[in-house]
């Protein structure tokens, strides 16, 4: 009886975890695509409100501003990626799109 007990256990643990990688890897190719498809909305012309606007509607991002000699820049990326992939749009001085680039 008791042998039943742990492979009952085990048998929800495995489960357990095979629905858990489900998840993260769900989660991990919709982060890559968020980033992917906004970056991709950024071409030149378009004002830095208008990037921000949209940058707020990503649910697995996170961005930063940065300010450099030439304008600004903003640098996109999934905390479920470590940085590893990142949109970086860059801003002239009117804030207005220069480029945007996937890294």
């Amino acid at each position: 009886m008791h042998a039943m007990k742990r492979s009952i256990l085990a048998d929800i643990a495995a489960i357990a975890a095979i629905a858990a990688l489900i998840a993260v890897t769900f989660y991990w190719i919709e982060a890559r695509r968020e980033v992917i498809v906004l970056c991709d909305n950024f071409y030149p012309g378009i004002s830095k409100a208008n990037v921000e606007r949209q940058l707020n509607t990503a649910e697995l991002l996170t961005w930063h501003t940065e300010f450099v000699a030439n304008g600004s820049k903003i640098e996109a990326s999934s905390p479920l990626h470590f940085g590893i992939m990142q949109c970086t749009i860059s801003f002239n001085k009117q804030d207005i799109v220069w480029s945007a680039t996937l890294d």
